[in-house]
């Protein structure tokens, strides 16, 4: 498609935690093909070393679950899969629930905001700290692709924000609903770009201006 317009960028990293990435975490254990997550890591860790090259804002966004955060819904979804409420996907508090091993970690005064459901927009303090730099774009990576990445996509084009998605950024042990997903993004949300063009915007773009951009 050719390099992306990323206006007034800042780049999002999405649940990349040890359950949903590493071999020993819930996903691992449950799935031998775990190549296009250690993928995406891969990638993602080139696009974080890139933006902060550029001086563009970095954002962590980390999920956790117990029975106190979840909301009714999600307590649904696992009685609907026979999940156990103290056997939690990035239960709060463990390991699994940590940035995965292999990430880049967050340097000082990068936010990390932590969220109880797919969407990383849902949190309060995200939107207002993007506007305050002055940020009218988001590079979404992350995983997993349908699911958390997908709707921090949603979340964001509904608070106002263009959406950039690097394919290479994220990743799924799904691979076909990970198309699907993106594929929607695409066509609905924003713009889906290789990481090679993502990269090579982020190398040309002036960072956020300190004026805040209008809050939706």
């Amino acid at each position: 498609m050719g390099r992306p317009d990323l206006g007034q960028p800042a780049l999002l990293v999405v649940d990349v935690q040890n359950d949903f990435v590493h071999p020993d975490g819930r996903v691992g254990r449950g799935h031998d093909d775990m190549a296009p997550l250690f993928d995406a890591v891969a990638g993602i860790n080139r696009l974080i070393a890139t933006a902060r090259g550029a001086s563009i804002p970095v954002v962590y966004v980390r999920v956790t679950h117990s029975p106190e955060v979840d909301n009714l819904a999600y307590r649904a979804r696992y009685a609907r899969r026979g999940m156990a409420t103290d056997d939690l996907l990035c239960a709060d508090g463990t390991w699994g629930a940590e940035l995965y091993t292999e990430l880049e970690p967050p340097a000082s005064g990068e936010l990390v905001v932590t969220k109880h459901a797919y969407d990383g927009f849902a949190v309060e303090g995200l939107p207002t700290h993007l506007a305050g730099l002055g940020v009218d774009t988001v590079i979404v990576t992350g995983v997993v692709t349908e699911l958390c990445v997908m709707g921090t996509v949603a979340g964001a084009f509904e608070r106002g924000f263009h959406v950039v998605v690097p394919r290479e950024g994220t990743g799924s042990v799904d691979p076909a609903a990970a198309e699907a997903a993106l594929t929607l993004v695409d066509a609905f949300y924003g713009t889906v770009a290789s990481i090679d063009e993502v990269t090579a915007a982020l190398e040309t773009t002036v960072p956020p201006a300190a004026e805040p951009r209008p809050t939706a």
